[in-house]
């Protein structure tokens, strides 16, 4: 049970700051998909999760090891024929609720204002739960060895439309003034992975420009870690639904450091990081059609509803 009085917003990012002052960043995984780090978290109904309980649960499977990317509640594994084994713990995560209420407006008029309420509910990785259907068991991991380059990702990818040229030399860079992205060639990458995150958070520094998602209204330190983590979690949400062991920028101290000052100054800037994220990722992958590997962005009701956080 919560109690209403727990701030939720706090909760979440002490969460996360911890997992980051333990070494671990919620958001980047190192090994190949399949796992439940990595791979887009997965609701009992098939639909994958959006924005901050991506990185809720991409914690939680870093911290207790879950294989697997499905989740669900105690009611739905019951519902499946399946038990949550006793002592398992479950993992809090979040959803918006829209609320109508009326206010008295300057004029003395009443208006009716919608706002969003966040509330808490609880899941279980389908590691803990036992009797489950044969379809909820983690597919078998495919390795694949060697480098080349993955067609299918890097086409989603390039469907965004933005002008990419392999001719950054050492650098990997948005140029806000030529709208442009440049990258070092294919071949100086360590692997693919590492090529196709770093474009991915190229790209999403590009959906930020002023005629896209103008998201880049002050130019500061502070304004910039933040970017930089938006791009960060923007890269590993892109690879997840691309379904690619992406590698994302390297765990440098500076980096790190700065983050943790932007979260603990401001206990609602991962959930502002996170929904920005998940919109830059939407509006690169929109045009990726059927064909290629990316999972759809959730749709229907609980989709569209306040998706920005969910």
């Amino acid at each position: 049970m919560i109690s209403m009085k727990q701030d939720l917003h706090q909760l979440v990012t002490d969460r996360l700051v911890a997992a980051i002052e333990a070494g671990t960043r919620p958001w980047a995984c190192g090994w190949s998909r399949g796992g439940g780090c990595g791979a887009l978290p997965i609701r009992a109904n098939g639909e994958p999760y959006r924005g901050i309980n991506v990185l809720l649960l991409w914690a939680a499977a870093v911290e207790r090891g879950y294989a697997s990317s499905r989740w669900m509640t105690f009611n739905q594994a019951k519902e499946l024929g399946g038990s949550v084994r006793k002592g398992e713990k479950s993992t809090q995560i979040v959803f918006f609720k829209k609320l109508d209420i009326e206010q008295v407006n300057d004029e003395g008029d009443e208006v009716s204002k919608s706002i969003a309420m966040m509330r808490a509910y609880n899941v279980f990785n389908v590691d803990q739960i036992d009797g489950l259907p044969a379809r909820f068991l983690p597919a078998p991991v495919a390795i694949v060895a060697g480098k080349a380059r993955d067609e299918a990702a890097e086409a989603a990818l390039r469907s965004s439309g933005a002008a990419i040229a392999e001719d950054g030399g050492d650098r990997a860079y948005y140029d806000i003034a030529g709208d442009a992205i440049h990258l070092p060639a294919f071949d100086r990458f360590a692997s693919t992975g590492c090529y196709l995150a770093t474009l991915a958070h190229e790209l999403v520094h590009w959906t930020g420009a002023k005629h896209r998602l103008d998201r880049f209204g002050h130019n500061d330190k502070a304004a910039y870690a933040f970017e930089e983590l938006v791009a960060e979690i923007g890269a590993a949400f892109a690879c997840a639904r691309l379904e690619v062991a992406g590698e994302h920028i390297d765990n440098h101290a500076a980096y790190l450091a700065s983050w943790l000052k932007v979260l603990k100054g401001d206990k609602r800037a991962i959930f502002r990081a996170a929904s920005l994220a998940q919109t830059a990722v939407d509006m690169v992958l929109a045009g990726a059609g059927r064909g290629e590997r990316a999972r759809p962005a959730a749709q229907g009701a609980q989709g569209a509803q306040l998706a920005l956080a969910i």
